[in-house]
């Protein structure tokens, strides 16, 4: 479908998202314009069925060009019918591949999270820490995670995770927490009956704390996510979900835990207000929306484990000073996930507070099924100040996002965002990585679906 076709189709949607004809328009490439939201790069996985981009962390400069550079895994590559996955980075100054690594887990799922990390070996670049969550040792099920260098290639450290857990399902990170001048991160380990969260030394990879609720939650440490200091020890904090935990809502509410990274201790605890509401699903630190002088906690309940797919999810935002609940938002179209993605987006509309980017990728359009979108909320309002639609059918878009920064150093609010199953002139599953930037603040709601990928316009900038 050309440009020209998607523009007519979201001319069709403005009823759907309550949008003026005149807001409706594709996001160009940026070389193409001097304002509003673009797309600076675009990855393209040459992976077919591979999933890139399921999860991934801010970029950072691995070859030291002073660009931050964009690393993701497709965690579904196949090796001789086996999914044990890749992960690749990427140079954010020219799209080229940089350097890439095949999984050698048989079902590793190698690259389902991937992680840069702000120099784990003292040569002043950033390194990666990439997991296969579905790993075996011994037969057994146990996850993995590796760091390497994206420079010398090397292995730094590799580390498996406990018997029965699947360690790397989530990373995050967590800043230098033992002092000695390394960054560290947290990792996600959930299990069926239970689940663990830990805190890892990136010097070593070796556990430095672990957490856990005070009785088994399945899935706990689904998602994992750093918090501002919460609780004024000087460290950042935890938040992690298990959006299978038992309630008072029933036996799949789902719950989120605060902890101090510290300690251990349990700052606030909450559950999902309604059975297989997914609550907890996905988790997120944000900055002081409700001037209490703490950051906030953001959880989700996309509802992706209720197979009615009736209703659209549910955002929910809370002090992190009182764990109150402060703002609740809910989704537009039944079944399109809304919440299955949650990001801090930085300050997007220059009012001093941070803004909120939120994911449903299974969206409908009259482009299909499951096509996705992500909308930006202002921190300081809950006002949606920015709207965007995927391209394709079953593309998934939105799927994960995070803040990104500006790849050529004007200061531009950016974001990375995956469409998990695009299918890149292959096929449907494959999937692509869009660097969104606005070259120029604005405040407007506005509609911008990227260009449509075709066998005969594939472009990586």
């Amino acid at each position: 479908m050309s440009i020209r076709s998607i523009a007519r189709v979201l001319v069709a949607l403005v009823p759907v998202l309550g949008i003026s004809v005149a807001q409706a328009r594709a996001a160009p490439l940026c070389g193409d314009v001097t304002s509003g939201w673009c797309v600076a790069r675009r990855i393209i996985s040459t992976e077919r069925r591979g999933e890139l981009g399921f999860r991934f962390g801010e970029p950072l400069d691995v070859d030291g060009d002073g660009k931050a550079d964009i690393a993701a895994g497709a965690r579904f590559k196949e090796r001789e019918l086996h999914q044990d996955g890749m992960a690749a980075v990427w140079s954010g100054e020219t799209g080229e591949q940089i350097r890439a690594w095949d999984g050698v887990l048989q079902d590793g799922l190698f690259g389902h999270s991937v992680l840069p990390l702000a120099d784990l070996d003292g040569d002043g670049l950033a390194d990666l820490v990439i997991s296969a969550p579905n790993a075996k040792r011994d037969g057994a099920g146990h996850g993995m995670i590796v760091a390497r260098s994206p420079a010398t290639n090397k292995v730094l450290w590799q580390r498996y995770g406990k018997r029965g857990e699947n360690f790397g399902w989530d990373l995050a990170s967590a800043g230098d927490q033992d002092g000695d001048g390394v960054a560290d991160f947290f990792v996600g380990a959930p299990a069926h009956d239970e689940g663990r969260a830990y805190l890892v030394s990136g010097h070593d990879g070796n556990p430095i704390r672990e957490f856990s609720p005070q009785s088994d939650t399945p899935t706990f440490g689904w998602y994992v996510a750093r918090l501002d200091d919460l609780d004024g020890d000087g460290s950042a904090d935890l938040v992690a979900g298990s959006y299978l935990a038992s309630g008072p809502a029933g036996p799949f509410a789902g719950a989120a835990h605060v902890f101090s990274s510290a300690t251990g201790k349990i700052l606030h605890h909450w559950q999902g207000p309604e059975d297989r509401s997914g609550f907890g699903e996905v988790v997120e630190g944000i900055g002081d929306l409700d001037g209490d002088g703490r950051g906030d906690v953001v959880v989700a309940a996309p509802r992706t484990n209720d197979h009615s797919h009736k209703l659209p999810g549910d955002v929910y935002v809370y002090s992190g000073a009182t764990g109150e609940e402060t703002r609740h938002w809910q989704g537009k179209q039944s079944g399109e996930l809304y919440g299955r993605m949650i990001a801090a987006a930085g300050d997007v509309d220059g009012d001093s507070v941070e803004d909120l980017a939120i994911g449903s990728p299974w969206y409908r359009t009259p482009l299909g099924r499951r096509v996705g979108r992500f909308e930006l909320r202002s921190g300081r309002t809950g006002a949606i100040i920015a709207n965007f639609l995927g391209s394709v059918a079953d593309g998934w878009f939105g799927w994960h996002i995070t803040r990104a920064p500006d790849p050529d150093g004007l200061g531009r609010a950016a974001l990375l965002i995956s469409t998990l199953r695009h299918p890149a002139g292959l096929e449907t599953g494959t999937g692509i990585l869009e660097l969104y930037v606005l070259s120029e603040r604005a405040a407007t709601e506005q509609t911008n679906p990227p260009p449509a990928l075709s066998r005969d316009r594939v472009e990586q900038r």
